[in-house]
């Protein structure tokens, strides 16, 4: 299930379409519960990635442990 989404959508709008998309493979509940959030976390997952890969500084800071005793 991947579509190109072109604009920002609303959080509900996400969860009824996942929903909607879930229910085309199945008629049990149960796992169109499944699946549709399986779908919802996996795009959670990719958007925090991205996000996170943007916001990451170009230089790598090495760190440095203060606690270490001398």
């Amino acid at each position: 299930m991947r579509t190109q989404v072109n604009r920002t959508a609303q959080f509900g709008e996400l969860v009824a379409a996942a929903y909607d998309g879930a229910a085309c493979y199945s008629r049990d509940p149960r796992e169109v519960l499944r699946l549709a959030t399986g779908a919802v976390m996996s795009m959670l997952r990719h958007t925090r990635r991205t996000a996170f890969c943007q916001l990451r500084p170009t230089t790598r800071i090495r760190a440095t442990n203060s606690c270490q005793s001398t």
